[in-house]
């Protein structure tokens, strides 16, 4: 049969790549915006400012545990239906708030919504739609979705600061948030593709005949064996090498390296700007070479970021820095879930990613205090930037250790 040019398996994704830009976009992305109003307006400090966004990751950490178990018993619409409520009315919440415990208590239940509408049910519906050989692909298109929405939506909220303040912007980035994600979570995202006639795009029968039987190991089986302790310290030292080096990147190009903050700032809009690219191309390497191919990229890629960063007093150095990471950066989203879809396969995935992102957020919440603390007692960052090059060597090696018997847990049937 001949294969149609665009199926619903392209919906998906695009659903996937709203969800993205309307969660990380505006949820995450805009806090940097908004923060210095919010301190200047409600006398809390630049520390307590970073504790409200850490209770927010502790939420998305300690819901996601339990997102596979929800929507496997209430179904993916229901459980995104109630995250998309859940996190809108936490961000609105957020504005109308006074005190710390207000603050938390909104940004707690932002990253509890989060969890059930942003990378999870992505990296789900990305796994059940799509075969091995086009997930990387699909992954780097549907997670591009939150730098794109990154991009657009500071852009947004910096408009709206400018022309009311933080309580406004808040409201009204809650209600384009709502107004994206229910209709998705309502009307348009299906967990599988069973569910609309089809099977995962690009499987052997994918245009006609039976589908794939849907195999995997199960979740009580993985996290006994070694492949899931190698696979949560590769996903560990993921978040922790790049958001350290992401959340002090204009730090140490301006404190350190003495650029200006116009030139840090136009250096890291271009690290956001390749990160969608950037994405996109890892998903192919994954695709068309292979996860072996895929590390080494990434392992060369980071000890040239390390290599530019030491030397970025130099502004040409500066700019290779960010443009390097910008590639680097993209497999913060693309590589903990096409990995572990290629170990454990479709069956009790949503599950399995949830506790694994759980290892990738706690490196997400330290690795940039990590850096900065070395910043603090040195006054370089040279020391942290050498120390995520051999933890990310390490990652190869551990990366291809967890994949080893990826082609036997896949395709379990019990």
């Amino acid at each position: 049969m001949k294969e149609k040019k665009f199926t619903y398996h392209y919906v998906i994704i695009i659903a996937c790549f709203i969800m993205m830009a309307a969660t990380v976009g505006i949820i995450v992305n805009t806090f940097t915006i908004i923060s210095p109003a919010m301190i200047a307006d409600l006398g809390i400090s630049a520390t307590q400012v970073q504790l409200i966004s850490l209770v927010s990751t502790f939420g998305n950490m300690i819901a996601g545990l339990f997102v596979g178990r929800i929507m496997a018993k209430f179904g993916m619409r229901s459980t995104m239906t109630v995250g998309t409520i859940m996190m809108c009315a936490g961000f609105a919440l957020r504005g109308a708030s006074s005190t710390m415990l207000t603050l938390c208590a909104s940004n707690l239940l932002c990253g509890i919504g989060m969890a059930e509408i942003s990378t999870i049910p992505s990296g789900v519906l990305v796994n059940n739609w799509f075969s091995m050989e086009k997930k990387g692909t699909m992954s780097g298109i549907a997670f591009a979705g939150s730098v794109v929405g990154g991009i657009v939506f500071v852009q947004i909220a910096n408009l709206l600061m400018q022309a009311y303040d933080w309580r406004v912007t808040h409201y009204v980035l809650a209600a384009i948030c709502a107004v994206l994600m229910l209709p998705i979570s309502l009307f348009v995202v299906r967990a599988r593709p069973e569910e609309k006639g089809l099977c995962p795009l690009g499987s052997e029968n994918a245009m006609g005949g039976a589908c794939p039987v849907v195999t995997g190991i199960s979740g009580k089986k993985f996290f006994r064996t070694g492949s899931f302790w190698l696979l949560a310290f590769t996903v560990f030292v993921i978040g922790f090498t790049n958001m350290g080096i992401q959340r002090n990147f204009a730090i140490c190009l301006q404190n350190e390296h003495g650029h200006s903050e116009d030139f840090a700032t136009m250096v890291y809009s271009a690290v956001m700007l390749i990160q969608i690219f950037g994405k996109i191309i890892l998903g192919r390497v994954y695709d068309k070479k292979g996860v072996k191919a895929g590390t080494i990229y990434n392992t060369v890629l980071v000890i040239a970021t390390v290599a530019f960063a030491v030397t970025s007093n130099n502004p040409i150095m500066a700019v290779c820095f960010g443009v390097v990471f910008g590639l680097l950066g993209s497999m913060t989203t693309v590589t903990p879930p096409y990995l572990t879809a290629l170990i454990v396969g479709r069956k009790s995935y949503a599950g399995i990613f949830g506790v694994v992102n759980v290892f990738f957020n706690t490196g997400v919440a330290v690795g940039a205090v990590v850096a900065a603390r070395v910043f603090d007692a040195t006054g370089s960052f040279n020391g942290a930037w050498i120390a995520f090059a051999v933890l990310m060597v390490i990652a190869a090696f551990t990366t291809g250790l967890s994949t080893k018997r990826a082609g036997e847990y896949r395709t379990m049937t019990d």
